[in-house]
């Protein structure tokens, strides 16, 4: 177990089915927030102050590769897998709460294509202390270990063919970094297994981001812009600009 946890006491892998529990908990706990109500902040407090809901029976929630966690510090409801997950407005929810105010959750819902994507990556970075937290459909990515002629493909342009995806499930993730080359942009994706990609960061075309948000699955994807507050009016006209709609969306779970 100590080989999984980093400074601060936060584990590099999330527990099953807390993707979304885990990403809040290592945004806050980077913004210097270790503590909410008195207990200590972790996926766990997260999952329980957002409503997140287990599977009855889990098949098919983790990647390849990847060791199953169940060590949960509270007791949550247990639900038909269809309905498991965490909703993305109890997420929001539990994030501006633990940060007492201090921190804001913007829901943006798509259409998303792959320039909506792009300027809404690119554009982020330039909102102090801003983190992006999407809400997709892992099967429509690109598997996490593309080959190095792939990606140099894409970035001068060129539309390769990257790798089966590891898992096909709904799950979060942060849309980090945008990284340019000559003719076109990699997105960097933070993820919450460390088996994926380079230490849990894999690179995906915006093209493959944007199908992944889009889901096609019957249910809804999208991004949490997270800022300070004094960040939020630039991250509503930065969702404007990049065509996107201020709204929250539907993944199928509820609270």
């Amino acid at each position: 177990m100590a080989a999984l946890l980093h400074v601060g006491g936060l584990a590099a892998q999330q527990k099953d089915n807390l993707c979304g529990p885990f990403c809040a908990a290592r945004i806050l706990r980077e913004a210097g927030i270790a503590t909410w109500d008195g207990e200590p902040l972790d996926e766990d407090l997260v999952a329980l102050r957002a409503g997140t809901l287990l599977p009855e029976s889990d098949e098919g929630s983790l990647p390849t590769g990847a060791s199953s966690r169940v060590d949960y510090r509270f007791e949550l409801a247990r639900v038909p897998p269809a309905q498991a997950g965490t909703a993305a407005d109890a997420l929001a929810a539990a994030i501006e709460s633990a940060s007492t105010g201090a921190v804001c959750c913007l829901p943006v819902r798509g259409p998303w294509d792959p320039e909506s994507v792009t300027r809404l990556v690119e554009g982020a970075t330039g909102i102090a202390g801003a983190r992006l937290v999407a809400n997709l459909r892992t099967g429509r990515l690109w598997g996490s270990r593309p080959e190095p002629e792939a990606l140099l493909a894409e970035l001068r342009g060129d539309e390769a063919a990257g790798p089966e995806p590891e898992w096909d499930a709904g799950h979060f993730c942060e849309l980090e970094l945008l990284v340019r080359g000559p003719g076109g942009a990699l997105v960097v994706v933070r993820d919450s297994y460390p088996t994926l990609g380079w230490h849990g960061r894999h690179l995906q075309p915006p093209r493959a981001l944007a199908a992944a948000l889009a889901r096609g699955d019957g249910r809804e994807g999208g991004v949490l812009v997270v800022t300070p507050q004094e960040g939020r009016t630039r991250a509503e006209a930065l969702a404007r600009e990049a065509g996107l709609e201020i709204g929250i969306w539907d993944n199928g779970t509820r609270r």
